[in-house]
C-alpha cells in the first residue's frame, strides 16, 4: 500500500501552518509502522495522475487531498481490507464532512492524539458488514485500487479523480480519520445565547472568520457589532458579518466608546497578560455591562493523564492548542474575574462522557484521593460576568 499525501502551501495563519505540519507528522508516526517509510509519497497539487503513479508500485493507493487530516493505523487497515474485497474506491468516516454518510458515529469525544487513537480503535471494532455503498465520496481521503486509477486519463489531477470512477464506492464506518479544517468557522451559538435582550453594542474579541457575528446578526440584526481579529485573512472573511472590523492585536486597540457586552470566546488563554486584559475589558463596559467568555480547563482528565505520563503534545486547536500560553482552572479564572471587578452571573462547566480509558483514569484518581471528579470531567468553562 502507498499513502499519497498532498504537499500544499498553507495560508499565512500560524495555527493552520502548524496544523499542516502536525497532521503530516502524526499521520506518518501512526502509519509508517504498518506500511514502511518508502511507501509514503508526497505529491504536489499540480502533479498529474500519471506522474504520481510512476512514483508508486502498490496495488492500493490512499490519496490524501487535504493536509489537515490525521490518519490512524486502524483506519488504514480497514480501508485496505475494504479495497481487497473489490471496491474501486472507498472512504473513511470523519468528525466533520459535508457528506452525511461519512459522518462518524462518535459515542465519545477526544481531545488529543492519545484519545483520538483510542476512539479510532473503538470504531475499528465495527463489523465489516456495516459498510455502506454510496454514489459520492468526500475526496479528502480515498483508497483506490491501482488498476482502477490506471484506467483513467493520466492527465487528471489527483483531486479530480473521483467523478471519473465508474465502479461502486463504499464507506467504512470503522475507518476513522480526524479533520481539523473548520475550527475557525464555528458559530459559537453557545456564546450568542448568552447575549441579553437589552444589549445593543457588542465587541467580539478574536472574531476569527466571523461565525459568532454571523450567528448573532441572524437573531439580533439590531446589534451594533465590532470585531477585532489579529489575522488579516480571517478578518477579511469576517467583515461581511460585522458593522466594523479592526485588524489588530486587541492589546493595541483603543476605543472611544463603551460597550454593552464584550464577547471573548477562547481568547484569554492566548494572551500574554489576560489578567491585565480583563481589567481593560472592565473599563470598556458600561455599568451593568457583560463579559461573555469561554476558556479551556487545565484540570481536564486528558491533560492530567498525559502529564502523569510525561507527555504534553501541542495540537493545532483544542485544549492543548499550540498558541495557548496561559492556563486556568475553575478557581483561578474565578479569582481573575473577581480581581478585575466582575461579578460572575453564569458559570457553566462543559462536560462530555470520557472515553472508556478516561473513565478508568478518573475513577482511579478519585478513589486514591488524587483528583477532583468535577474538575477532571470539565473540558471548558463558559462564563458570563457583570460589571457592577
Amino acid at each position: 500500500m502507498n499513502i499519497l499525501w498532498k504537499n500544499s502551501s498553507p495560508p499565512d495563519i500560524f495555527e493552520v501552518r502548524f496544523s499542516y505540519d502536525t497532521c503530516r507528522k502524526v499521520s506518518m508516526e501512526n502509519c509508517i509502522p504498518l506500511i514502511g517509510k518508502e511507501s509514503w509519497v508526497d505529491f504536489l497539487p499540480d502533479e498529474s495522475l500519471a506522474e504520481v503513479l510512476d512514483k508508486t508500485s502498490s496495488d492500493k493507493l490512499l490519496i490524501v487531498n487535504e493536509p489537515e487530516l490525521v490518519l490512524s493505523q486502524t483506519a488504514l487497515g480497514r480501508l485496505a481490507e475494504l479495497s481487497d474485497s473489490g471496491y474501486d474506491s472507498c472512504g473513511p468516516v470523519y468528525n466533520e464532512t459535508l457528506y452525511s454518510q461519512q459522518i462518524a458515529s462518535l459515542q465519545y469525544l477526544y481531545y488529543n492524539v492519545t484519545t483520538f487513537l483510542e476512539i479510532a480503535e473503538l470504531l475499528a471494532q465495527k463489523p465489516m458488514s456495516e459498510i455502506s455503498e454510496v454514489r459520492d465520496l468526500d475526496a479528502a481521503c480515498v483508497m483506490y485500487r491501482r488498476k482502477t486509477l490506471e484506467s483513467l486519463d493520466g492527465n487528471l489531477k489527483l483531486s479530480d479523480i473521483l467523478p471519473h470512477i465508474q465502479g461502486v464506492k463504499a464507506v467504512d464506518p470503522g475507518a476513522y480519520i480526524h479533520r481539523f479544517a473548520n475550527y475557525y468557522n464555528s458559530e459559537r451559538d453557545d456564546l450568542a445565547r448568552l447575549v441579553p435582550e437589552n444589549v445593543r453594542r457588542v465587541l467580539d474579541v478574536g472574531c476569527a472568520r466571523g461565525g459568532y457575528g454571523r450567528k448573532l446578526k441572524q437573531s439580533r440584526p439590531d446589534i451594533a457589532l465590532t470585531g477585532v481579529e489579529l489575522n488579516p485573512i480571517m478578518a477579511e472573511t469576517a467583515r461581511q458579518f460585522y458593522d466594523e472590523i479592526i485588524t489588530s492585536p486587541i492589546e493595541d486597540v483603543r476605543f472611544s466608546d463603551q460597550f454593552d457586552l464584550i464577547n471573548c470566546g477562547d481568547i484569554l488563554e492566548h494572551l500574554q497578560n489576560p489578567w491585565e486584559m480583563l481589567g481593560r475589558f472592565h473599563s470598556l463596559l458600561k455599568i451593568g455591562g457583560y463579559l461573555v467568555t469561554s476558556l479551556p480547563n487545565a484540570g481536564h482528565w486528558s491533560i492530567v493523564n498525559d502529564l502523569l505520563k510525561g507527555k504534553f503534545e501541542y495540537i493545532p486547536v483544542g485544549l492543548l492548542c499550540v498558541t495557548h500560553i496561559r492556563w486556568f482552572t475553575e478557581s483561578s479564572i474565578q479569582k481573575a474575574l473577581q480581581d478585575a471587578g466582575f461579578v460572575i452571573d453564569i458559570f457553566q462547566k462543559e462536560k462530555n462522557t470520557p472515553t472508556p480509558k478516561g473513565q478508568i483514569f478518573i475513577r482511579d484518581m478519585c478513589d486514591r484521593g488524587y483528583g477532583d471528579e468535577d474538575s477532571l470531567m470539565t473540558h471548558e468553562f463558559t462564563i458570563r460576568a457583570v460589571k457592577k
